[in-house]
C-alpha cells in the first residue's frame, strides 16, 4: 500500500465565518513556504501542531517564510521534520465581541439556628472578546480539546455557572438579599480575574433576574424567621419520643433534642433562650438576652420567678407547690401587696394585679 500524502495547500482563509462564531479550525493542512495565509480585519490565524500554540498571524496576506513563522520553523527542527512542507493546523479566531447566556440554580450558605439554605435561581449574559489567541487556542483547543465554536461557547458558559454557584455558596440568604448589588458585583470581578488567565476579556457581566423563593423571602423578615425556626421546632419534637430520650439524640445532629425542650418550654409560656438570645413567646421574635422586653411586640421577656427546694436545692417555679425534682412540698408563702392587697406567690418581685414593687 502507497503512503498517501495530504494536498498541498497554496493558501488557507476563513471565508465562511458568521456573526456568532468565535474561531474555525483548519485540521490536518499540509503547508509550504511560500503558501498564503490570508487573515481578515477582525482575526488572528494561530499555528497549531501536537496541542501547542506556536505562531500567530494579524490581520493581512502573508506569505509563509521561514523568517516570519520561526516559533513553527523552531518546532519542526526540534521534531527533526527537514523541508520545505509541514503539516499543521491552523486555528482562525475572531476578534469580535461575543454574548454568552448563562443561567442555573444555587444555594446560599447555611443561616439562622435551623441552618437555613435558599435556593436561589439567576440568569444573565456575559459580554466578552478573546484577548490573547496564543493563550486562548492553547487553553481551549490544547488543554480542553474544543472542535468548534460551540463547544467554546458551552464551556464558557458552565465556567460562569460554576463560579456564580460556587460564590453564592459563601453567602448567607440575608446577606445574599440585603446586598445582591454587591454579591453580584463581586462575582463579576472575580469571573473576569479568572477570564484572563484562559486568554478572554470579560468586558461586562449582567444579572439580568435573581429568583428567591417565598420561603427565602420569608425568612429574611425578621418575624418570618422566627416563624419558621418554630415550625421547625414543632415539626422536630413530633418525630421525638417523650421526653427526649435516647432516640432524640441522633435527630438533626443535636439539633432537635434542643429544640424540643425549647419548644416544651415555650408551650409553658416561658421565653425560650437560644445561645444568648431570648425567642419571645408571643410572637417568636429572636432578642437579645439583655432585653427585658421584646423589641417585635413588647411581650415581658423577665423568667417567672423560682424558689429553691429546701431539700434537693432544684430551682423552680415560685408557683410549683411541689419540687419537680424530689417530689418535696412547698410551703407556699403569699406576699400581700401594699396597695391593692391582691395576694402574690413568693419570688414575686411586682403586685401581678397592679405592679407595685413587693
Amino acid at each position: 500500500m502507497g503512503e498517501e500524502y495530504l494536498p498541498l495547500i497554496e493558501s488557507v482563509s476563513w471565508d465562511t465565518f458568521t456573526p456568532d462564531q468565535i474561531a474555525y479550525r483548519f485540521l490536518d493542512l499540509s503547508l509550504r513556504y511560500g503558501s498564503q495565509v490570508i487573515v481578515r480585519e477582525n482575526q488572528w490565524a494561530v499555528f497549531f501542531r501536537d496541542g501547542k500554540a506556536l505562531d500567530v498571524f494579524g490581520p493581512g496576506r502573508h506569505t509563509i517564510t521561514s523568517n516570519n513563522i520561526p516559533f513553527l520553523t523552531g518546532a519542526l527542527r526540534a521534531l527533526g521534520i527537514i523541508g520545505d512542507i509541514f503539516e499543521c493546523e491552523v486555528i482562525f479566531v475572531s476578534n469580535s465581541q461575543f454574548r454568552g447566556n448563562f443561567g442555573g440554580q444555587a444555594y446560599t450558605a447555611p443561616s439562622g439556628n435551623i441552618q437555613y439554605q435558599a435556593e436561589v435561581g439567576f440568569h444573565g449574559y456575559l459580554l466578552f472578546k478573546v484577548e490573547d489567541p496564543k493563550l486562548f487556542v492553547t487553553e481551549f483547543f490544547g488543554n480542553r480539546r474544543s472542535q468548534t465554536s460551540d463547544d467554546v461557547k458551552n464551556y464558557i458558559r458552565g465556567f460562569i455557572n460554576e463560579r456564580v454557584i460556587d460564590d453564592f455558596g459563601h453567602y448567607d440568604v440575608i446577606t445574599l438579599v440585603k446586598n445582591l448589588d454587591e454579591t453580584t458585583d463581586k462575582v463579576t470581578a472575580l469571573i473576569a480575574d479568572e477570564a484572563a488567565r484562559t486568554g478572554f476579556r470579560v468586558i461586562d457581566s449582567v444579572f439580568e433576574g435573581i429568583k428567591i423563593s417565598e420561603d427565602a423571602r420569608r425568612f429574611v423578615s425578621n418575624v418570618g424567621s422566627q416563624a419558621m425556626m418554630m415550625q421547625y421546632m414543632k415539626e422536630t419534637a413530633s418525630v421525638l419520643p417523650p421526653g427526649g430520650g435516647s432516640a432524640a439524640v441522633g435527630v438533626g445532629a443535636g439539633i432537635g433534642l434542643s429544640m424540643a425542650r425549647q419548644l416544651e418550654q415555650a408551650t409553658r409560656g416561658q421565653p425560650t433562650e437560644v445561645k444568648g438570645q431570648i425567642v419571645c413567646k408571643n410572637c417568636g421574635m429572636i432578642n437579645p438576652d439583655t432585653n427585658k422586653f421584646c423589641g417585635n411586640c413588647g411581650n415581658s421577656l423577665e423568667k417567672p420567678p423560682t424558689v429553691k427546694c429546701p431539700k434537693c436545692g432544684a430551682e423552680m417555679p415560685a408557683t410549683n407547690k411541689f419540687c419537680g425534682e424530689c417530689g418535696t412540698q412547698f410551703n407556699q408563702v403569699e406576699i400581700e401587696c401594699s396597695k391593692c392587697k391582691a395576694k402574690n406567690p413568693q419570688g414575686n418581685k411586682f403586685c401581678s394585679e397592679c405592679g407595685t414593687t413587693l
